[in-house]
């Protein structure tokens, strides 16, 4: 049997010293530039709310109970966020809700905007992560530009009341599916006397 030496052990060590380092590192990037990740993510929300409604104001989060948001998870609808928007005299324009599914490749996220007669009035999406020139061609107006002035009394039905994009029929079929929970979600607001 042959004996432990400490130069058999030193390769490890040295590969664990550099691992410290690089983890250390990291860290420390993270928290150099987690605040600055922050208030750009939130610039962004905050533009993509002001493009939806260029009139508003304010926008105040959505209040409503747990038994509402365990109601909403289990039908699988919950949204990530809602708004409430207003104009500078404190007329309601509308709701904003921000939804995320799953497309091809990746995550994406849609912020719809709902009138306060129950219209959809513009959707924005993003699709970070998913195929370039297919799946994220979600993101283009051609194709969100489709749900703008439809109602949310029903179903919004892909190929039928919006075109898919060509080639990229699973991140449509997911952008729409966001859009139909946000619809869902202020449906079951509506119906509990949140929304008037």
């Amino acid at each position: 049997m042959q004996k432990f030496k400490f130069k058999d052990l030193l390769p490890a060590l040295i590969l664990a010293l550099i691992c410290g380092i690089c983890v250390f590192l990291l860290a420390g990037t993270y928290s150099m530039t987690k605040d600055a990740i922050a208030k750009q993510e939130e610039e962004g929300a905050q533009e993509r709310k002001l493009t939806i409604f260029p009139e508003a104001r304010s926008f105040e989060t959505f209040q409503y109970s747990d038994t509402i948001a365990t109601e909403l998870t289990n039908k699988g609808i919950a949204p990530d966020e809602v708004y409430t928007a207003y104009t500078a005299d404190g007329t309601l324009l509308g709701y904003i809700f921000v939804n995320s599914g799953f497309g091809y490749a990746g995550k994406i996220v849609t912020t719809t905007g709902i009138s306060a007669d129950g219209n959809i009035v513009m959707v924005i999406a993003t699709a970070a992560s998913d195929t370039p020139k297919l799946g994220k061609e979600v993101e283009g107006r051609p194709f969100l530009d489709g749900f703008t002035g439809l109602s949310t009394d029903s179903e919004i039905v892909l190929n039928k009341d919006v075109s898919a994009v060509s080639g990229a029929t699973i991140s449509s079929r997911a952008a729409t599916g966001c859009i139909n929970n946000a619809r869902e979600a202020y449906l079951l607001f509506k119906e509990r006397g949140l929304i008037l």
